[in-house]
């Protein structure tokens, strides 16, 4: 009978405490993730009950170790014949990893072997075992007989590895929580040791001096960071810098780099590096102000709540939407007449297609548990994915990704109601999506659930929830919280049922929590009122000011000018000058033509725009545009959509409906190009009219 080191001290643990033990407390003694707690537990179960002994469970309580006496001492026989220097196959893996990575020069196979006390000839096997995983990163593991052995590849390579390493151990929001802590461990806990080398590999002291300039400075970003992209940024950050003081720094292209200098977000990583010179007394070359850049570009949230009108997903929700017909022609399901899949979806693709387009590393720790799960769906987007992205190679932590997408629709057919709850996740791309969703399959009862990511939490009340579910730890006086995997386990699931079985029912029909709340109550219900009032008077002004005229085929400018003017003289601007730079600005940051139409979506928010307006111009002759490929193309109609400066989301969210709406199937683009303005006008009305039901359904709901 085998245990590996880690599994001999969590028998340990149980062993000779007393006490009943928590998850969560043995991982914090142990120094590891409760997800390895977990996996280490369903090891041992079937060995312990072998010899007559068992783990356990107790939902509220903890988890204890059961037996005879006997069975106890045969337990501890077979721990004290296992020698405590020896790592698990994976271990080593592992502890040859974190050293060859961070080492520029070769290393002998007999310090490889005294370090992990085996022999070099076991040396030379686990090597053969890390070639593959290195060559994956385009890395190459170099032996050479009385040399050494060493990896050698591009900086680049070598950090997207040391990432990929790390996340292969560590939950998002454990790696800054684990890596700016001191671990205190007990000796012989070889585990710990495994986990000591991990974070060796980053210093835990740069760690607070990288987070506070990228904290500070993605605050001038026009647009939010999901959490899991905010830590990435702070890990690579940090992880440059140890790199750069040891003399190993990243080259780039010269065309690229050009192009980079040109966006905001350079402006932005290179006001972060400027901090870090002063911070760590190191120049920061110019080579890895344009890789932050990269990850700063390719790391935008793109969440539901993002609206088109400051948004440039408008390329990838053509491609969204092309995506999801084949997935429904695939698995023989109708989910178009979902908007959050779409909107979702366009969000994500515009990061995945920027990550694709430059080979950027993307780590998906659910990725085994997705292809498990959802077997049929993973199928269906992988071949889906290739015949619309034929151009390039979409790897299959990608794939998983867009399978949550898909996964969170599927089960929002399924969708129950009743108590409020919270849900706050560390990842940004897909995951908290994919435990709503969860959450509405397995408990029915729960109402629809939002969602909020560690980052919004700071500027949202948690009072009017009566539970928050986090995967991160999270504690509240205003609310019960509840802390659980990314993907729901067995254990997750009888705790939250324990939960809404024993507390929910009493909390709800509590009469001090109805006093407490109830001024709070009628504001927010007058709250509801006035927005659903907003939505209806919205919808109404944005369906009776709709228009289709003509215009000369003009420069854009002047198009621009005449159509703002038109605007100007019925009252829906001020002043339709500056809306007309507005447009241009926007358009030269990124094509707005639809491609595969002659259309061309022209959207901003102003000060001068006086209420939310949707009109559409055809054009006496074609005219050339960039599209949303990046390609020229024909603009044969323009749509113009625009909303007030100080526009609250119940509207924006409105507007972005109006946005899919265009592209979502190729019926409605059939409609809009169809030249016929009481027909687009009527197709508006009962889409919109279908969206103001919905909304006043979530609006009950809240």
């Amino acid at each position: 009978m085998y245990f590996s080191s880690r599994e001999r001290n969590l028998i340990r643990l149980l062993m000779d405490s007393d006490q009943v033990w928590t998850v969560k407390k043995l991982a914090e003694t142990l120094g590891v993730s409760e997800r390895t707690i977990h996996r280490d537990l369903s090891g041992v179960e079937a060995s312990l009950d072998g010899m007559g002994l068992s783990l356990r469970k107790k939902t509220g309580v903890g988890i204890s170790l059961e037996g005879d006496s006997a069975g106890l001492e045969a337990l501890r026989s077979v721990l004290a014949e296992q020698p405590e220097t020896e790592f698990t196959p994976d271990e080593r893996k592992t502890l040859l990893l974190c050293t060859l990575l961070v080492t520029s020069e070769p290393v002998k196979l007999i310090a490889l072997a005294q370090d992990l006390h085996i022999s070099s000839a076991t040396v030379s096997q686990d090597l053969s075992r890390i070639e593959g995983w290195l060559a994956s990163f385009g890395l190459t593991l170099v032996k050479k007989r009385g040399w050494g052995v060493q990896v050698t590849g591009n900086e680049k390579d070598r950090r997207a590895a040391i990432r990929s390493l790390l996340a292969e151990h560590f939950d998002e929001a454990e790696i800054l929580g684990m890596l700016k802590q001191s671990l205190q461990r007990k000796t012989g806990n070889y585990s710990g040791l495994v986990m000591e080398r991990l974070l060796g590999m980053v210093e835990r002291e740069k760690l607070s001096a990288v987070e506070e300039a990228v904290k500070e400075e993605i605050g001038r970003l026009p647009y939010s960071l999901a959490d899991g992209a905010y830590i990435g940024l702070v890990v690579h950050l940090a992880l440059a810098v140890e790199r750069i003081e040891q003399g190993e720094t990243l080259t780039f292209d010269s065309k690229l780099l050009h192009e980079l200098q040109m966006t905001r977000e350079y402006r932005i990583a290179a006001r972060i590096a400027s901090r870090l010179e002063s911070e760590f007394q190191q120049e920061f070359p110019e080579s890895e102000v344009a890789n932050l850049t990269l990850h700063l570009r390719g790391a935008k949230l793109g969440s539901d709540r993002q609206n088109w009108l400051e948004s440039e997903v408008g390329a990838a929700a053509v491609e969204a939407g092309e995506l999801i017909r084949r997935v429904e022609q695939e698995l023989n399901v109708s989910l178009a007449d979902d908007p959050s899949l779409m909107q979702g979806l366009a969000a994500h693709l515009e990061r995945a297609v920027y990550r694709m387009k430059l080979n950027l590393p993307i780590h998906n720790p659910l990725l085994a548990r997705i292809e498990q799960d959802y077997p049929a769906v993973f199928a269906a987007v992988e071949q889906a994915i290739k015949e619309v992205f034929p151009q390039y190679r979409v790897p299959r932590e990608e794939i998983g990704y867009l399978v949550m997408h898909f996964g969170s629709a599927l089960a929002r057919k399924r969708r129950g109601r009743s108590p409020s709850v919270l849900v706050v996740c560390a990842s940004g791309i897909g995951t908290s999506k994919l435990l709503v969703s969860q959450l509405q399959t397995e408990f029915p009862e729960l109402r629809r659930i939002r969602n909020a990511s560690l980052l919004e939490l700071q500027q949202q009340g948690l009072s009017e929830y009566d539970l928050v579910i986090s995967t991160i730890p999270l504690e509240s006086d205003e609310v019960d919280v509840l802390r659980v995997h990314p993907y729901l386990t067995g254990e997750d699931l009888v705790k939250i049922r324990a939960y809404l079985d024993e507390r929910m029912q009493r909390r709800i029909r509590g009469k001090p929590r109805e006093q407490a709340v109830e001024g709070k109550d009628g504001q927010r219900t007058m709250d509801r009122l006035e927005n659903i009032q907003l939505l209806i008077q919205t919808t109404l002004e944005l369906v009776k000011g709709f228009s289709l005229s003509s215009l000369p085929a003009e420069p854009l400018r002047s198009l621009l000018d005449r159509a703002c003017g038109k605007l100007e003289e019925t009252g829906v601007l001020r002043d339709g000058k500056p809306v007309v730079d507005r447009l241009l600005e926007r358009a030269e940051g990124g094509g707005l033509g639809i491609p595969g139409t002659g259309m061309a979506l022209f959207h901003t928010r102003s000060g001068e725009v006086l209420r939310p307006s949707f009109t559409m111009y055809h054009l006496t002759d074609s005219i050339p545009v960039e599209g949303m490929d990046g390609t020229t193309m024909l603009m044969d109609d323009l749509l113009l959509l625009l909303a007030p400066g100080d526009t609250r989301k119940i509207v924006s969210d409105l507007l972005s409906r109006i946005s899919v709406l265009i592209i979502e199937s190729p019926h409605s683009l059939a409609v809009f190009q169809s030249k016929d303005e009481e027909r687009i006008r009527d197709y508006l009305t009962e889409h919109l009219n279908r969206y103001i039901y919905d909304q006043i359904e979530e609006q009950r709901s809240v």
